[in-house]
């Protein structure tokens, strides 16, 4: 039963940038770690998420596998929730984590800059793994996340322009997932899918990446990140629940029955093949 919750591919591609970022910026910028496992284990966790469903979309024809390929995906938001967790408690334990921003005298550029390149070395390659770095193009989704960037850049000042761009990663997410649930009842099953599982992808890859800026150009505490986590979370709770709503249990037991009912009345169809064999093998009289 263990074994369900282990998952080394899910497991590293979590804990490799967060372990990397952790270093970095508490070694360049002084940042405790607990501060960057508590405001990215959830982003990181659903980030890689969604990769893994684009995976599972593009390689998985079986039906029957799709649940266990998903409860594998989920691994991920699990693993970030559990480290999400942990920096949230361990940062009571420490002074240093609740003032260490505040305390900084120079932030060094390579600390942001090795956290993002960790992170978007390790998606990359994730990516590849999960279904080919093609799989991850697609204009639509993009062109939303960057008109909104885009407007967001026009309608904001050096004071809240940090504050405003992660705004309008969350936005272009929901509109995304909103433009693939469309296209998924309209039939479009592909295409919606692409579009609402990208739209978080190209946006959550957005927000971590400036995230850690912010600690160089400016303060992260405007991003809001608690805020933010739950916002995350709702969207891809929305996206997995419309593609991959689990039935409920009396539409889980009528299948049983049916499944039941099914396979008695193809074991009579083979005894009655074989007494129908049984009968013209017969000599006639």
């Amino acid at each position: 039963m263990i074994g369900a919750f282990l998952d080394s591919i899910s497991f590293i591609i979590i804990i490799l940038p967060l372990t990397i970022a952790c270093i970095a910026m508490y070694l360049g910028a002084g940042i405790h770690w607990s501060i960057i496992l508590k405001d990215l284990g959830v982003p990181m966790g659903i980030l890689m998420c969604n990769t893994g469903f684009v995976g599972i979309v593009q390689n998985v024809d079986d039906p029957y596998v799709i649940g266990p390929a998903t409860a594998i995906m989920l691994l991920a938001l699990f693993y970030g929730g559990i480290l999400a967790s942990i920096g949230y408690f361990c940062e009571f334990r420490s002074e240093s984590a609740s003032s260490s921003h505040s305390n900084l005298i120079e932030i060094k550029w390579w600390a942001p800059s090795i956290s993002i390149m960790t992170f978007l070395i390790t998606l990359g390659w994730f990516m590849d793994e999960a279904a080919g770095l093609g799989a991850f193009f697609y204009a639509l989704p993009f062109g939303v996340c960057a008109v909104t960037a885009f407007t967001a850049l026009l309608n904001s000042n050096r004071q809240n322009v940090h504050r405003a761009l992660s705004q309008s990663f969350l936005l272009s997410a929901m509109i995304n997932v909103l433009i693939g649930v469309i296209y998924f009842y309209q039939g479009e099953f592909g295409d919606g899918v692409a579009i609402g599982s990208l739209g978080i992808t190209y946006s959550l890859s957005a927000y971590i990446s400036l995230y850690f800026l912010s600690f160089k150009l400016g303060d992260p505490k405007k991003l809001d990140p608690p805020l933010m986590n739950w916002h995350w979370l709702e969207i891809s709770g929305f996206l997995i629940f419309m593609f991959l709503a689990p039935v409920s249990l009396p539409e889980l037991l009528s299948n049983t029955e049916g499944d039941e009912k099914e396979e008695k009345l193809e074991l009579r169809i083979q005894e009655l093949e074989r007494k129908l064999d049984l009968l013209s093998q017969q000599p006639t009289q």
